[in-house]
């Protein structure tokens, strides 16, 4: 502004106070075009660094997990022949706990990692323990556990049980469980075969 209006004043003296005045208009009309510019890259960086730090902010945020228990707690459920099964069974063991439903289709489709892996594991003391979380739906487990082809155990689920663990409202939810008992690690969501049987071999 300071500069548009110093141009101004120069161009009112002289002889030549049309010609000085169309040279002032372009000069003004190019100071704008100037100013215009600044504005816009001024505006633009801006832009850019709150689009970077917006970035930064969401690398730097720690990911979002059920808040529960370090020590894995017990549970007593029923698996599909009616039998009761305590957890007391997994004391000294390297477990994994993975809260699913049938009719979930992420939670279908890590299953054939969750069993190549538990394969793979089992001979060294690996148990991998798939809670249904099932209502309606339950009647399909039995059916479901042939069709996958789950040789692992795998009960009735209840709210308590999730509750316990630390209010489970997503799922698939897998517990990574240490031989001591205490949990390592949780992952909310599809996990694939290979981040699974890395976690698994971290536990033996």
């Amino acid at each position: 502004m300071l500069q548009c209006a110093s141009n101004l004043h120069k161009s009112s003296h002289g002889g030549h106070g049309m010609r000085n005045l169309a040279s002032s208009r372009k000069g003004i009309g190019a100071v704008s075009l100037i100013l215009v510019l600044i504005v816009a890259f001024v505006g633009a960086f801006l832009l850019y660094r709150n689009w970077q730090s917006g970035l930064e902010a969401e690398k730097s945020a720690p990911e979002t997990i059920p808040s529960g228990p370090r020590v894995a707690p017990p549970f007593t459920l029923h698996d599909t022949n009616g039998n009761i099964y305590s957890s007391s069974r997994l004391a000294g063991k390297p477990t994994v706990i993975n809260f699913f439903a049938t009719w979930c289709p992420p939670c279908k489709a890590e299953i054939p990692g969750f069993v190549e892996v538990y394969n793979k594991h089992r001979s060294k003391g690996f148990e991998l323990v798939g809670i249904s979380l099932d209502t309606d739906t339950r009647g399909n487990l039995a059916g479901f556990l042939m069709t996958q082809k789950i040789e692992y155990t795998v009960l009735f689920g209840d709210l308590a049980t999730a509750r316990a663990y630390g209010g489970v409202s997503s799922i698939p939810t897998t517990f990574f469980v240490g031989k001591d008992g205490e949990i390592k690690n949780v992952h909310v969501g599809y996990i694939d075969r290979d981040t699974f049987d890395e976690e698994v071999r971290k536990l033996l």
